[in-house]
């Protein structure tokens, strides 16, 4: 997959077919789109583009808040080169680039700089100045424009969750992880590098690994403890995980604190990647450290066997 990021053009003459969007997370919905996308280039030897945007659009027009993205850059990138997109075209979003109209953005990238002679689009997806282009703009322009174009339909769970980027974060915001994996297609994930921490589960017999988040604009679950796979140096390992504050040592700050079953091996430094099973329970704040050690004999037994009926 080449990456484009300088606002060139593709100097590809043949068959080039393209979506639009952030497409972050690369859930399910994403995939069907992504999906289409390459198996038409392929079957006309053209080259598939996806066209996407950084940083993401609602960081640049609601400055006052930040999108905590589901999967950071180099991951996506990943994904797509995965998936097969010959080009990742990325334009930098900024506040002129917002008021540019959806007839320019076609003509000056989709046309001129792309030379596309399809796209394809998300049946929500919206661009142009006050996201006035979308599927119905080009169907109603598509006599000026010497393209074909092609809707996705919206793809559901049980005919009533719709799959979007939004709502997947505000699942994995509440914890709701179960949920958030099935929207997805795979395990939520962080990733993160070892650090020292307090020494207060080495003195109960649960000793944890601190993590500190590899890229801070990755979405955090919800406060609470999940059962988890852990992956280091080529080891696949399990495990569960606390997001929280430490209540029960009054702890000021939160933290992740990963324990590894069956595992005495100092990984600091080390990065690892913790993807998320299902959330067991709440952050609970008790009276002494003997309380929280035989709550967290009970989170291991049931982490266990949730661990053992998980398909890896």
């Amino acid at each position: 997959m080449r990456v484009i990021t300088d606002n060139s053009s593709i100097n590809d003459s043949g068959y080039n077919i393209a979506t639009i969007g952030y497409f972050d997370g690369i859930h399910l919905g994403h995939k069907k789109i992504l999906n289409e996308l390459v198996g038409q280039a392929q079957k006309r030897n053209g080259k598939s583009i996806l066209i996407t945007f950084w940083p993401h659009p609602r960081n640049i027009l609601n400055p006052n808040t930040s999108v905590e993205l589901l999967l950071s850059n180099d991951d996506k990138h990943l994904f797509l080169k995965n998936i097969g997109i010959d080009y990742l075209y990325i334009i930098e979003f900024t506040k002129e680039f917002s008021k540019i109209s959806a007839h320019s953005f076609i003509q000056n990238y989709i046309i001129e700089k792309l030379n596309v002679s399809k796209l394809i689009i998300g049946y929500n997806h919206s661009f142009g100045h006050k996201r006035e282009g979308n599927f119905n703009f080009l169907q109603k322009n598509i006599e000026k424009y010497n393209f074909e174009i092609q809707e996705i339909k919206k793809k559901e769970i049980d005919n009533k969750l719709k799959i979007s980027s939004s709502s997947i974060r505000e699942e994995v915001r509440i914890g709701s992880i179960d949920l958030a994996n099935k929207m997805l297609g795979y395990k939520y994930y962080i990733t993160g590098e070892v650090i020292k921490g307090d020494g207060i589960g080495k003195k109960i017999k649960y000793p944890t690994a601190n993590i500190l988040p590899v890229k801070n604009s990755k979405l955090i679950p919800g406060n609470g403890v999940y059962v988890c796979q852990v992956n280091f140096d080529n080891k696949n390992l399990r495990g569960m995980l606390n997001i929280g504050n430490r209540p029960t040592v009054d702890g000021k700050e939160r933290r992740i604190e990963l324990h590894i079953f069956d595992f005495n091996t100092n990984i600091y430094g080390k990065n690892v990647k913790i993807s998320l099973i299902t959330k067991i329970r709440d952050e609970i704040k008790f009276n002494n450290l003997d309380e929280l050690k035989d709550q967290l004999q009970k989170d291991e037994i049931k982490s266990i066997n949730i661990l053992n009926n998980e398909k890896i």
